[in-house]
């Protein structure tokens, strides 16, 4: 069975591009547009690994999700995406984010699919 990837982003866009190129590449993908939507797709079908906005309904959104995943959920790959990922380092200590990855916007689909593949080979390997 394919791995899930649950994408939660509130630019529709962002949302449109990452479920073209994962699908293509044989993932399902479950769309969330906050960080609600996405923790009520997270209670129904869990993913594999979720790709996480920063900002949303609130400028720090995509920390807090990240931070009750990583309580709730511990070794769920994320990969966060930011169009500040840069500043967010110097702003928020990201260091203490349970992120597995965290990537500027915009991103390519040869980087997303790396990312992507190389964080659910190693959650194969841990378990």
């Amino acid at each position: 069975m394919p791995k899930k990837i649950l994408v939660v982003d509130d630019d529709p866009d962002i949302q449109e591009f990452c479920r073209t190129i994962l699908e293509t590449a044989g993932y399902r993908v479950a769309l969330a547009a906050s960080a609600r939507e996405g923790e009520q797709q997270m209670e129904t079908e869990p993913p594999d690994l979720v790709i996480l906005d920063v900002m949303m309904e609130a400028a720090d959104a995509g920390f807090e999700m990240a931070l009750r995943l990583g309580r709730e959920k511990p070794g769920l790959p994320i990969i966060m995406l930011s169009s500040i990922a840069d500043a967010a380092d110097q702003v928020f200590d990201t260091s203490a984010l349970p992120v597995s990855a965290l990537v500027n916007k915009p991103i390519t689909p040869k980087e997303l699919l790396r990312q992507v593949e190389k964080l659910l080979a190693a959650g194969k390997q841990q378990r």
